[in-house]
């Protein structure tokens, strides 16, 4: 049971409210102890195995292409062709706040695919305006619209609703509260973050990204490319055993145990990127890791050191990175909600609810 409410504060949207305020010291000494090693230890194997993957990449195809989009939280911007062409489907973005080094700056990108019995075929891409018919770069510039965009998304409303659960004392929600602010706290403030900016060290250890970190924050608030995709008939037209078809069902199981379990509604959305979200986003990305390209969306070939960046970058930022000892997997959590919800995901798909976290954890 949820106990009572000391104070009824709205879950905003604001990856930049990761100060290490009294109430969440605790957090942040946990992340440190749990959590933080793992990155450690991690960018050592990241090191030797992208080393190994150097001899096994190869170059993105039309189907990686489609396939990466089809599987990551990108499925949300899928619509069918605007000519009604059938089998055919568009991802356009009209309106895009990053930026990345050397000056560019993605402000718009649009996607055209169609499937059949041969497959599927990239029709068109277009960047700023302009025509890309190289497949790392089209693979590329979607990975870097993908992690900085539409995944950073899932991580929005993480600070705030950790904020709530510990500020009302919602003991039913209390492994949700668990690193989600420490990570973001390094994610923006670090000198080892991913996110380009004066300070970085991360260029220098092999997983630096080439994104601005200012744009991702700017980028984060901007849902100009989500307009008109919430509606229920769009999740549906993906057919309900697609990644997209999964998330909106998996968004139905959780507000239903969150109603057995007297958890306050308006928690639902913040909830829902927080845990499944974010984590099965995360799990979809890793299914691509064998693909030879660039970090940055310009660049025109691949050598050997920015294949390298890349693989160090995967295997060190995107794919799951948990302490075994503590994982906080719904399914290692021994309590009531997570229990349930886990067998509710279960039902729509085993291996996703496996992966599912209770907080932002990596």
């Amino acid at each position: 049971m949820m106990s009572s409410t000391k104070t009824s504060s709205p879950i905003l949207p604001r990856i930049d409210d990761c100060e290490c305020t009294p109430s969440v010291q605790h957090i942040f000494r946990r992340h440190y102890l749990l959590q933080s090693p793992m990155y450690y230890i991690r960018w050592i194997y990241a090191i030797l195995y992208s080393l190994y993957l150097l001899f096994v990449l190869r170059t993105p195809k039309d189907r990686d292409i489609v396939g990466y989009i089809e599987n990551t939280t990108m499925a949300m911007l899928i619509r069918p062709a605007t000519d009604g062409k059938s089998g055919e489907y568009e991802v356009t973005v009209c309106d895009c706040k990053l930026r990345a080094s050397r000056g560019y700056k993605l402000n718009n990108m649009s996607l055209r695919y169609k499937t059949g019995k041969n497959g599927v075929q990239v029709l068109n891409f277009t960047r700023n305006g302009v025509d890309v018919t190289n497949r790392c770069e089209i693979f590329s510039t979607i990975y870097f619209y993908h992690i900085y965009s539409m995944h950073t998304k899932s991580h929005l409303f993480s600070n705030s609703l950790v904020r709530h659960i510990v500020d009302n004392d919602v003991h039913t929600l209390q492994e949700s509260s668990y690193t989600s602010i420490p990570l973001h706290y390094e994610l923006l403030h670090s000198s080892l973050s991913v996110l380009e900016w004066g300070g970085n060290m991360s260029r220098y250890l092999g997983y630096g990204g080439v994104c601005i970190r200012e744009s991702v924050v700017k980028e984060s608030r901007n849902m100009s490319a989500l307009e008109g995709h919430q509606a229920v008939r769009r999740w549906n037209s993906h057919g309900k055993d697609s990644f997209a078809g999964k998330l909106f069902r998996s968004r139905l199981a959780l507000q239903s145990v969150m109603e057995r379990h007297d958890i306050a509604p308006k928690l639902l959305d913040a909830l829902f990127n927080h845990t499944i979200v974010h984590s099965v986003d995360h799990h979809g990305i890793s299914e691509w890791s064998y693909l030879r390209f660039s970090l940055h969306p310009w660049d025109k070939n691949c050598n050997t050191y920015q294949a390298f960046n890349t693989s160090v970058f995967r295997v060190l930022i995107t794919q799951p990175n948990l302490n075994p000892l503590a994982p906080n997997t719904l399914r290692s959590i021994n309590k009531p909600f997570y229990q349930d919800l886990y067998r509710e995901l279960k039902n729509i798909d085993p291996k996703m609810a496996d992966v599912v976290t209770a907080s932002v954890m990596y």
